[in-house]
């Protein structure tokens, strides 16, 4: 995100724990000299390619095999826009060219909310109000209802569930202040049941955490049924924690078949390598109790998805384990291996 943003002429200055980002204005993009590479940030594409379309000129797109297979062609088509994929079968690199000028527009919400953010967080470039109509019901709604607080805080008036959207002048405030990532939680509760201890973890605040807050109360040694439907991110080492305690039922999570990978399809793949046994449905995971990993026998898949890796990661200091995609989890957590050495 942050490297394309530069791309598109945005000047950040980032320092060890803060960015200074000077904005541009609603027409001040830049038409990049070269691709705009997100590799595998669905959020990055969804938010800045529709953010791209205010400028008139094409503008190239890309990323990796997985932010490939996650590219929703159906929303594309329906935008009135120059759109350009490479083939039937590839989506990936997109040449696209705005204007987008309808004042009328359907969107699936039942896969991601993300289309939503992203139109939210561009109505101050457009002159006129648009008309959603949302088909299905919204998956992610936390962070949905995120993007509406982010967009009030800096002058809009929309709100969650009016989905007739008006233009609104951003006066994005001088200091934010990024809580920790709650969903980051999940790892250490796996740790903490891997190796029987206890750690000491930051706290994040229920307004804050996503749907995490869920983490804050849950008792791993008791079987239970856990709802994701309002919760991201948090499938894959809920899961392994899971299975190490009192097993249960992860439901509400189909929005997780549409992430980097199909996080329920593949962790169930992933935890096998660990001689862990989960079985999927259609919403989640069902998981049986007191189960032990072991040390795989081949190379752990993660499949690009920096989650699967972080999990893995967890695993593999009780079992060692060798693990696809070294570099994965500096998407969203650059020092986490640092935290898992001894």
């Amino acid at each position: 995100m942050r490297d394309a943003l530069i791309q598109l002429g945005v000047r950040i200055d980032v320092e060890a724990h803060t960015w200074t980002v000077h904005g541009v204005g609603v027409d001040g993009f830049s038409v990049p000299t070269e691709t705009l590479d997100l590799h595998n940030s669905g959020t990055a594409f969804r938010l800045l390619s529709f953010a791209c379309l205010r400028k008139e000129e094409p503008i190239s797109i890309t990323g990796d095999s997985t932010l490939d297979s996650r590219i929703d062609r159906h929303f594309w088509e329906s935008l009135g826009v120059a759109v350009e994929f490479p083939s039937e079968k590839q989506s990936l690199p997109l040449r696209i060219q705005g204007p987008f000028s309808q004042d009328q527009l359907s969107i699936d919400g039942s896969k991601t909310s993300q289309h939503i953010s992203a139109i939210l967080l561009s109505m101050p470039a457009r002159k006129k109000a648009l008309n959603l109509t949302i088909e299905g019901d919204i998956v992610s709604l936390r962070h949905a209802q995120l993007s509406f607080e982010i967009a009030a805080q800096c002058g809009s008036e929309n709100k969650l569930g009016d989905w007739h959207f008006h233009p609104w002048k951003c006066e994005a405030p001088s200091n934010v202040d990024i809580p920790f990532d709650a969903s980051h939680i999940a790892f250490w509760k796996l740790y903490e049941r891997l190796h029987s201890t206890s750690l000491q973890m930051p706290f994040v605040s229920p307004k804050d955490s996503i749907g995490a807050e869920l983490l804050q109360d849950i008792d791993l040694n008791k079987e239970q049924v856990i709802d994701l439907s309002r919760a991201n991110d948090l499938i894959t080492p809920l899961a392994a924690a899971m299975a190490l305690g009192g097993g249960g039922t992860i439901t509400g999570a189909s929005h997780a078949r549409h992430k980097e990978t199909n996080q329920i399809e593949q962790t169930a793949a992933m935890l096998a390598s660990f001689s862990m046994n989960v079985e999927c449905t259609m919403d989640g995971l069902s998981i049986q109790g007191g189960q032990l990993p072991k040390s795989p026998t081949s190379t752990v898949p993660t499949f690009g998805d920096h989650r699967m890796q972080m999990t893995a990661a967890v695993l593999a200091t009780k079992v060692g384990a060798e693990i696809e995609g070294r570099e994965l989890h500096q998407v969203s957590f650059p020092d986490f291996l640092g935290f898992l050495k001894p």
